[in-house]
């Protein structure tokens, strides 16, 4: 019989490193809701949604689905090796662990992914540790990137020339430290396949972050009445402000900040600025967190998980 796994108790002394970063979140929590309450203008909201068409809210929505479909793609590659699972099967699990991190505070919410990859492909803590690891690394990498592209105030063949330069100092530095991090966990190559290429799908997280500044921008633009390159600007902003591991209830106030931060709007215009970035923001919520409940569904189909032939 397969021994049951125990989770080690937590050390003595990082529990007070724990309860600075409660502290901390509670703090950026009441921050970021006294800022929002304060400029957001409820009642132009509605107004603004108006203006929108019912098309815009189908393709945007429609892109947002398929940066989720890309990762679904991405997560039935990275363990084929083990097993094969329906598409519709990693597209759920996508899905739920994206609103399990959008709804947990301190990003708690990735536990969900360790929790499914462990239950669907019967793979120990440190081979799903190291595949979340690579797939939030290339995230980081793919929003810093963008970053340099559409925030630095330089021209843009300066940005450009310099986000090359960065893409360049990654690819060289970051395959020792990947090895580095990989034998620390003591995961062999084979759990997780191609543990030595820290870039493997990196595709998939820039056709999702591309997606999603995209759709969230063109509704900035469409309800703020923003230039374009100013609406993507400022999604991306809302994007940065959403990954930091400080976070309030699904990120209420913090992404309208960076929003707002990242627009570069006349300060006569915070309120619309903010109030769009509220309707982009729950608009983004309905998405995700409808689209997991859906996903719930279970299909009728054949069994889920197959195993791969020798």
């Amino acid at each position: 019989m397969k021994p049951v796994e125990v989770a080690a108790p937590e050390p003595a002394a990082a529990r007070p490193l724990h309860w600075v970063r409660v502290g901390l979140t509670v703090l950026v929590c009441l921050l970021a809701w006294a800022w929002l309450l304060r400029h957001a203008q409820i009642d132009a909201l509605v107004a603004q949604a108006a203006r929108v068409p019912v098309w815009g809210w189908l393709a945007a929505g429609m892109a947002l689905l398929a940066g989720h479909g890309l990762r679904a793609v991405r997560l039935q590659r990275d363990w084929r090796h083990l097993a094969h699972v329906r598409w519709w099967e990693c597209l759920r699990l996508v899905l739920t662990h994206n609103a399990m991190v959008l709804m947990l505070p301190l990003r708690a919410g990735e536990a969900a992914y360790l929790m499914a990859v462990r239950r669907q492909w019967g793979v120990g803590w440190g081979a799903a540790g190291v595949a979340l690891l690579r797939w939030r690394l290339q995230d980081l990498a793919v929003l810093g990137m963008l970053a340099v592209l559409l925030l630095l105030p330089l021209p843009g063949w300066q940005r450009v020339l310099l986000a090359v330069l960065s893409a360049a100092v990654l690819h060289f530095l970051l395959p020792p430290v990947w090895r580095w991090l990989a034998a620390r966990a003591g995961v062999a190559g084979g759990a997780v396949g191609a543990i030595t290429d820290p870039w493997k799908g990196l595709a998939v997280s820039a056709g999702n972050w591309t997606l999603k500044v995209l759709a969230n921008g063109s509704l900035l633009a469409a309800l703020a009445g923003l230039p374009l390159a100013d609406a993507w600007r400022a999604a991306l902003g809302g994007e940065l402000a959403g990954v930091q591991p400080l976070q309030p209830p699904v990120g209420l106030g913090t992404y309208e900040g960076g929003v707002w931060l990242a627009a570069g709007a006349a300060p006569g215009a915070v309120g619309t600025v903010v109030a769009a970035a509220l309707a982009v923001h729950a608009f983004s919520l309905a998405v995700a967190l409808g689209s997991a409940a859906l996903a719930q569904l279970r299909l009728p189909g054949p069994t889920v998980r197959e195993e791969s032939p020798s």
